[in-house]
């Protein structure tokens, strides 16, 4: 995976905690509902980081992993 997108994977989860995946889920479908599907792209990469980063370390908070 992009190392970009898992730095700013971590920081979602340093500033969201455990609603770090819905807040990206919530910003792809702005993206799409206001058409940039591109950007929304993005959004569910990040996504998909931050719920790996959850699976690989077993805990969603890298403060306390």
């Amino acid at each position: 995976m992009n190392q970009g997108i898992n730095l700013f994977a971590e920081a979602l989860v340093f500033v969201h905690g455990m609603r770090a995946e819905s807040e990206a889920a919530l910003h792809a479908a702005l993206c799409e509902k206001s058409g940039d599907n591109e950007t929304a792209e993005t959004w569910r990469k990040l996504q998909k980081a931050v719920r790996e980063l959850k699976a690989n370390t077993g805990c969603i908070n890298r403060r306390a992993a």
